[in-house]
Formats: structure tokens, sequence, C-alpha cells
């Protein structure tokens, strides 16, 4: 008796552990925020043809946002300094800005959801440097522009 008294125990708690997972997971579920059409038209980001800075940077970026590929561009404040160009799931991108320092910002226009996001992780320009590789691309957090 002692026994069946211990497997119905056991049986009950793994119920009770089942149901709690089955809570939590639920409550984990993390919903895809950039799923909504927006509005917003192709921005045509080009960088200034009078920008005759010679210090310049590349970047190999990843972006997971919609499912055709869209325009990345770099931008120290609001300047565009560079336009990726786009090769087998990576973004290629030189950027050559006007200032020779300050943050450099990506910004990505979806054509799927016809929004523009922002990254949310900057860096700083310094000449002659790599931000990511092929093999180890960079990627970052990204946030819908508010304009």
């Amino acid at each position: 008796m002692k026994t069946h008294f211990s497997f119905a125990k056991m049986r009950v708690a793994l119920m009770a552990c089942c149901a709690l997972m089955a809570v939590v997971f639920t409550g984990c579920k993390q919903e895809d925020p950039f799923k909504d059409q927006g509005d917003v038209p192709d921005p045509h980001w080009t960088v200034p043809a009078e920008n005759d800075m010679t210090a310049s940077m590349t970047a190999v970026v990843r972006v997971t946002i919609g499912e055709s590929a869209g325009t990345l561009a770099a931008f120290m404040d609001d300047a565009c300094c560079g336009v990726a160009d786009y090769v087998e799931g990576l973004y290629f991108i030189y950027i050559c800005p006007a200032a020779p320092e300050g943050q450099i910002t990506l910004r990505f226009y979806s054509p799927d959801l016809k929004r523009i996001f922002v990254s949310r992780d900057c860096f700083a320009f310094s000449n002659d440097e790599n931000i990511g590789s092929v093999s180890a691309p960079f990627t970052c957090k990204w946030a819908e522009e508010k304009k």
C-alpha cells in the first residue's frame, strides 16, 4: 500500500510540474514586435558627394528583420556615411563619414514591413577598423525609428 501511495504522490507532483511549466512557457512566449506593416516609403539613402574624408571603416552586418533584403545605411548624427551592399544574407558596408570622430548608428529599411529601424547598438568610428566578419557578422538589436 505504501508503494501505491508514493506512486500517486509522484504522479500528482509530475502533473503539477507540467502545469507549472505550461504556464511559465506560455508567459515567456515573445511576440515579434515588427510584424505589422507600416507606410514609410523607401528613403533611398545616399552618401553626399561632397564627403571627401579619407578615413573609412568597413562592417559586415546580419539583419534578421523582414524576409526580403532591405537597405542598410550608416549614419553619423543625421548624415548618411555609407550604404551597404547585400550579398547572400549579409550586408557589407563601407563607412566614410564627413567628420573624423563620432558614433556610427545603423538604420535599416524593410521593404516587407515598410518601416525604418534604428540600431540600439552604436559603435565609435575608427579609421581602418573592421566591424564584424563573414564568419562572425555584427548583429544588433533594433527599434523602430520614431520621427
